[in-house]
C-alpha cells in the first residue's frame, strides 16, 4: 500500500472536540489523575474533551478496557458522531489488534476524521489506511504523552496541535533534550516535579541523502505482525521504527523484521531514539546493524528521531508522504482532501 494515496482528514483546530477512547487497557480507570492531566493539556490547547461510552470499562481480570466489541463500538461511534472532530487513544499498552475484526471499513470511509494513537495503537492506524483509505496520526496518546507528572512537554503539545491541522506542512525538528526518567505513574501525586530531561536531543544521519515516500511503521516488535495482518507492502515507503522500554534487543528485532520485509526496497528509514541506549551509542549500533543487513541499500537513514518512547515526542501523519532529507530535515507536505 506504500504507493496508495490516502484521504487526509479535514483540519482540527482549537475549538474542536476530541473524543477519547480506550482501545487497549483500562488506564483511564487505573490512572485517573494522569488522565485528568492529559485532559488539562488538551484544554490548554483549546480543545473540548469527551469520552467514549465504554472508555472507562474494566473487566474482571483488569487487563483490557472491556470487551473488544465495546472498544470497537466506541471507536466507530466516535467517527460517526458529527460533534466529534478527532479521536485520541487513551493509552497504547496492548490489545488494539483485538478491535480490527469488529470494525466496518465503510464507516471510516464515510466519516473521515483524524485518529491519534501510539505504539500498539498502530493496528488501528494501519486498519484506517488499508481498509478505510484514510491517513491518521501517530505519536501521541492521552495518558503516556500528555499526562505528565507536572505539565505536558511543550513540544509534545505543539506537535499534536500542528499535526491536527492537516492544511499546514509539518516540519519535524529534533528536540533539544529528552527524558527517559521512569516514574511511578500510579502514585497519586498531582503536583509532582517535571521529569528530568537529561538525555541529549538531536538526530544522527547514519546514511545521508534525500527520499520521498509514504511513512509506515511502528514499534519494531509489532511490525512483523502488522505486516502479516495487513499484507503490508513497504516498497518505496519510508519506514519508521522504535523500541519500547521492555522491547527485545535491537539485533533480534531488526533481524526478525528483515525476515518479513525486503529492507533494500525502502525509500528511506527513520529510527526513533532508544529508551535505554545513549544516542551516540544507539546511532552506531543501528549503523552497524544496517551495514550488516543491507550494506548496499543506498537510501537515507536518520537515527534518534523523536518518534520514540522517550519524551517529548512528535505526532506525525501515518501513511502520508514524507520528505526525508539530510540537508533539509524531515517534512510532511500534507494536503487535506476532506
Amino acid at each position: 500500500m506504500s504507493g496508495i494515496r490516502l484521504r487526509v482528514p479535514a483540519p482540527v483546530r482549537p475549538g474542536g472536540t476530541i473524543r477519547v477512547v480506550s482501545p487497549t487497557g483500562p488506564s483511564v480507570v487505573d490512572l485517573p489523575q494522569r488522565a485528568r492531566r492529559g485532559e488539562e493539556a488538551l484544554r490548554a490547547l483549546g480543545y473540548t474533551v469527551t469520552y467514549g461510552r465504554y472508555a472507562r470499562d474494566i473487566p474482571d481480570d483488569g487487563t483490557r478496557a472491556g470487551d473488544p466489541r465495546r472498544r470497537a463500538a466506541d471507536l466507530t461511534e466516535a467517527f460517526e458522531d458529527p460533534a466529534v472532530d478527532a479521536v485520541l487513544a487513551a493509552d497504547a499498552g496492548a490489545f488494539s489488534r483485538d478491535l480490527v475484526a469488529h470494525l466496518d471499513p465503510a464507516v471510516f470511509r464515510r466519516h473521515p476524521k483524524p485518529f491519534v494513537g501510539f505504539c500498539d495503537n498502530v493496528f488501528i492506524n494501519q486498519f484506517l489506511a488499508s481498509a478505510g483509505g484514510l491517513s491518521s496520526l501517530y505519536g501521541c496518546a492521552l495518558i503516556p504523552s500528555l499526562g505528565e507528572p507536572h505539565d505536558a512537554f511543550p513540544e509534545t503539545s505543539r506537535y499534536l496541535g500542528e499535526a491536527l491541522d492537516s492544511t499546514r506542512r509539518l516540519v519535524c525538528d529534533p528536540v533539544p533534550t529528552r527524558t527517559g526518567e521512569r516514574v511511578n505513574w500510579y502514585a497519586a501525586d498531582d503536583t509532582g516535579a517535571p521529569r528530568y530531561r537529561g538525555v541529549r536531543g538531536g538526530w544522527t544521519w547514519v546514511s545521508p541523502g534525500r527520499a520521498r515516500g509514504r511513512l509506515l511503521g511502528g514499534e519494531i516488535t509489532l511490525l512483523p505482525q502488522l505486516i502479516g495482518d495487513f499484507d503490508l507492502n513497504l516498497d518505496a515507503a519510508v519506514l519508521f521504527w522504535h523500541n519500547a522500554f521492555n522491547g527485545s534487543q535491537p539485533y533480534e528485532s531488526l533481524y526478525r523484521l528483515a525476515g518479513h520485509v525486503d529492507l533494500t526496497r525502502l525509500a528511506g528509514m527513520i529510527v526513533g531514539a532508544h529508551p535505554r541506549i545513549a544516542p551516540v551509542q544507539w546511532a552506531a549500533t543501528v549503523g552497524d546493524l544496517l551495514d550488516e543487513l543491507i550494506p548496499d541499500a543506498g537510501y537515507p537513514v536518520v537515527v534518534n528521531a523523536d518518534i520514540s518512547h522517550l519524551s517529548p515526542s512528535w505526532t506525525v501523519p501515518y501513511g502520508e508522504e514524507v520528505i526525508l532529507d539530510s540537508a533539509a530535515g524531515i517534512v510532511f507536505p500534507r494536503e487535506s482532501s476532506s
